[in-house]
């Protein structure tokens, strides 16, 4: 029993870790897109065949929300405990990335409007517009990511401040 208590303790402090935390979530990134490709065209080979047409989004939307969720992370490990309002900060932060994972995952769902038998027209929009809809969730990932590191800027001159004070 304190081996598996050990284990879970080891888990969570290695997730606090802003790089390991960042690059897990960008690897789920990629395994929920390839798993709705798979689901739309029916099987893992074609759904990861789908995936890899998506071009240079295959390596910059995973990139781009693990840096955002690893800046995130480093957020909340410096302000944890040490300020009033860390909080607010952290679920702004964790608003901005999911609102961003959503559109930019948003051209998923012209894989699976088919499938389930959505209006047609709402599915060719998708395809033909997916390029720009993924800029679209990059361009907010960028901003989203620029807001928590301003946001890690202004917390760590709150916290020097008070630092200081306290001496």
């Amino acid at each position: 029993m304190v081996n598996k208590m050990s284990a879970i303790q080891d888990i969570k402090s290695l997730l606090k870790n802003p790089f390991v935390f960042g690059a897990s979530i960008g690897i789920l990134v990629i395994f929920f897109n390839i798993s709705v490709a798979s689901l739309a065209e029916g099987s893992f080979e074609k759904g990861y065949q789908v995936f890899l047409t998506n071009g240079i989004f295959v390596y910059l939307i995973p990139i781009a929300v693990g840096i955002q969720m690893g800046l995130f992370r480093y957020h909340r490990n410096i302000t944890t405990g040490k300020i009033g309002g860390s909080e607010k900060m952290g679920m702004a932060g964790s608003a901005t990335s999911s609102l961003t994972m959503v559109a930019c995952c948003l051209h998923h769902v012209s894989d699976l409007l088919p499938a389930v038998g959505f209006i047609l027209a709402t599915s060719s929009f998708l395809i033909e517009y997916k390029d720009i809809i993924i800029t679209i969730g990059l361009l907010a990932n960028m901003i989203g990511s620029a807001y928590i590191a301003r946001a890690i800027l202004k917390d760590k001159a709150i916290i020097a401040k008070a630092g200081k004070s306290m001496v």
